[in-house]
């Protein structure tokens, strides 16, 4: 499939599906506008590849829908554990939360983490992936903010985590923000010149 443009000047329709309502809340800051949005309760192939496990959700998705959709799914990959659990980190997060999973890595004496974004748009025929990458490190849990593993997650160059950091900030140097404006100038129209 190849990456997808507007044909008629804007950005190509979809609807975002997730059942994360601060995943949408913090799509709908990025885009800058509410969001067409389902919630499904999509089947979660068991991978450490981020892309394929969102070509699978994408697939799904668009089956049951039947229209262009945008689903996405994130990794923290540990460098202590060779980027374990990278999309699995859901399982860890419900299993040891937050807390778990820097104790984990600061125990292993390597706090580096690499926090990893991907969407994919796809109309069924055509699809357009977008991706986003922070590095940082794993640290005790600070600040109320954010969702998941946030507290835990320090970026390179900040002194606050995810979980204390503004959502605007976290937005503009989080994966999630990252991934969002890379799939969006990719949905884009190409411009004349």
């Amino acid at each position: 499939m190849t990456a997808a443009r507007g044909d008629r000047g804007g950005p190509l329709p979809f609807t975002l599906v997730t059942g994360n309502p601060d995943k949408r809340a913090e799509a709908e800051r990025i885009v800058g506008r509410p969001l067409d949005w389902v919630a499904l309760d999509l089947p979660e192939l068991q991978s450490l590849d981020l892309l394929e496990v969102l070509r699978a959700k994408s697939a799904e998705a668009f089956r049951r829908l039947g229209r262009p959709v945008v689903v996405e799914d994130t990794g923290l990959e540990l460098v202590a554990l060779g980027g374990f659990p990278g999309p699995l980190v859901k399982w860890m997060l419900q299993a040891v939360g937050a807390a778990g999973i820097a104790r984990t890595a600061l125990a292993l004496g390597e706090p580096r983490a690499t926090a990893r974004c991907a969407l994919l748009w796809t109309d069924g025929k055509r699809e357009a992936i977008g991706e986003g990458a922070t590095h940082g490190v794993l640290v005790a849990p600070r600040g109320a903010g954010g969702f998941g593993w946030d507290p835990a997650f320090l970026p390179d160059g900040e002194q606050r985590t995810y979980g204390e950091l503004p959502a605007a900030d976290k937005d503009r140097l989080g994966h999630r923000g990252r991934a969002w404006r890379d799939l969006l100038r990719r949905l884009e129209p190409p411009t004349a010149g």
